[in-house]
C-alpha cells in the first residue's frame, strides 16, 4: 500500500513541478529553483512527518508527502541540469545528477541500520527486533531533518545565484546595447 502512495505522491510531484517551474519561470520571471526549494520544504514536512506520527495507520502521510517530494525534484531537476550545464550535455550532467545520491543514499542508509540496530534486541539469536516504537529510528529522522533543512538553505542559495546571474547578464546585455 505504501509504495502505491509513494508512487501517487511521485506523480503528483512530478506534475506539479514540470507545470509550476514553466509558471515561474515564464509568468513569473523568476527562477526555476524555487521548485527546489518547494521541494526542499516538501522533503523537510515529510521528516517532521515521521519524527511525530504516533499511530500507524497515518504512515500515509509520510508516504504520501515523500512521494510528493521525490516526484517534485525529478520532475524540474532535468530542466535544471539543462538550465546549468546547457542542453548539449544534458545526457551525461543528468547522469551524473542521477547516479550522486548514491553516496548519500548509502550514508543515510547505514546511519538509519546503525541506528535501528541500536535500539534492537536479537529475537532468537538470528533475527533482529525493535519494541520500542519511534525510538527505534526516530534519531534517524533528526539526521534526515537537519539534512533537508540544509537542502533548504542550499536551495535558497541556488535561487540568490541563478538572479544574480541572469542580472549580471542583462546588464552585460544593456552595456552592449547602443
Amino acid at each position: 500500500m505504501h509504495v502505491a502512495i509513494l508512487s501517487i505522491g511521485s506523480f503528483f510531484g512530478r506534475l506539479s513541478s514540470g507545470i509550476g517551474s514553466d509558471f515561474v519561470v515564464k509568468r513569473l520571471h523568476s527562477s526555476r529553483y524555487w521548485s527546489l526549494v518547494a521541494s526542499s520544504l516538501i522533503f523537510t514536512l515529510a521528516q517532521v512527518f515521521g519524527l511525530t506520527i504516533e499511530n500507524p495507520t497515518h504512515l500515509y502521510l509520510l508516504s504520501s508527502v515523500t512521494g510528493l517530494g521525490y516526484g517534485a525534484l525529478f520532475g524540474v531537476f532535468p530542466a535544471l541540469v539543462a538550465d546549468a550545464f546547457g542542453a548539449a550535455g544534458l545526457g551525461i550532467n543528468w547522469g551524473a545528477m542521477t547516479m550522486s545520491p548514491v553516496i548519500s543514499g548509502n550514508i543515510f542508509n547505514t546511519a538509519y541500520g546503525a541506528i535501528l540496530d541500536s535500539h534492537s534486541g536479537s529475537a532468537d539469536g538470528h533475527h533482529r527486533i525493535c519494541n520500542d516504537g519511534k525510538s527505534c529510528y526516530s534519531q534517524a529522522y533528526t539526521i534526515t531533518l537537519v539534512a533537508s533543512i540544509l537542502g533548504i538553505a542550499w536551495s535558497l542559495w541556488c535561487v540568490r545565484h541563478d538572479t544574480e546571474e541572469k542580472k549580471a547578464q542583462r546588464k552585460m546585455y544593456e552595456d552592449h546595447q547602443p
